[in-house]
């Protein structure tokens, strides 16, 4: 996604920071101090936005963006993206099934049934986890599809963009 402001990046970032929450825990029921529904990170000419909720849902997109100057204002560019730890925790999820599957496959079963029954069995097991995990992050990403509108529409209003 990419938007043009008429402001500068100095504004720009000023404006952010006066219309969200920091990123920071404290006592509320989402988790987070402050009621604002945006929660923020904000550095320099980047910035990371969540919208807050009162469930967890660690597939929930998280708005990654950036400031850059342009002709007589900011590009705000960015994409929605999973936390980074909900990222490598899935790809580590996927490649133990993998290893997995690949050893459930290669289990010598030396004429035994039992063996054969066993080699089954992982195999259904893996895929199990892996119908369950795919399912997990399709069930998170769908009930995050309206937070990426709510942001959308966010940034919009807070940068003044069509």
């Amino acid at each position: 996604m990419t938007l043009h402001t008429r402001f500068s990046i100095t504004e720009c970032k000023s404006r952010l920071e006066t219309a969200v929450d920091a990123e920071k825990l404290g006592f509320s029921l989402s988790g987070y101090a402050g009621s604002r529904e945006i929660i923020g990170k904000i550095k320099a000419t980047s910035f990371r936005l969540q919208k807050r909720r009162y469930y967890r849902n660690s597939f929930a997109p998280f708005f990654y963006g950036k400031f850059t100057p342009s002709d007589n204002g900011t590009m705000i560019e960015g994409d929605f993206r999973m936390h980074p730890f909900v990222k490598i925790f899935m790809i580590s999820w996927f490649c133990f099934l993998g290893i997995f599957s690949v050893a459930a496959f290669m289990l010598p079963s030396r004429g035994q049934p039992e063996a054969a029954g066993n080699r089954i069995l992982m195999l259904l097991v893996a895929v199990g986890m892996a119908s369950f995990g795919f399912g997990l992050v399709k069930f998170g990403r769908w009930l995050g599809v309206s937070e990426e509108q709510v942001m959308t529409a966010f940034l919009k209003k807070t940068f003044e963009t069509d």
